[in-house]
């Protein structure tokens, strides 16, 4: 087999209020997006943020995006998000 399996399309967000060398770009993957940040290629961080709906739309989740009541603590977490 030759060339790749699938080719991630990244999409270059706003980073408002931060340095204007860091990049933030997100590409859509199963279950979320890949993110990733930094001055250049070389040394970007990476995550997984989940999203199976693919309701991000590239600037943040609202409360009517979120899933349950904002004002309840997850399982096994105290409201400041710390292990119970």
């Amino acid at each position: 087999m030759t060339g790749f399996a699938f080719a991630l399309e990244w999409e270059r967000l706003g980073n408002a209020g931060s340095d204007p060398a860091v990049v933030t770009e997100r590409a859509r993957v199963f279950g979320g997006w890949l993110v990733r940040v930094g001055p250049s290629p070389g040394s970007m961080a990476l995550a997984f943020v989940p999203d199976g709906e693919g309701r991000w739309d590239g600037e943040g989740f609202g409360e009517d995006d979120l899933d349950g009541d904002p004002g309840e603590a997850g399982e096994g977490e105290d409201r400041e998000g710390g292990r119970a």
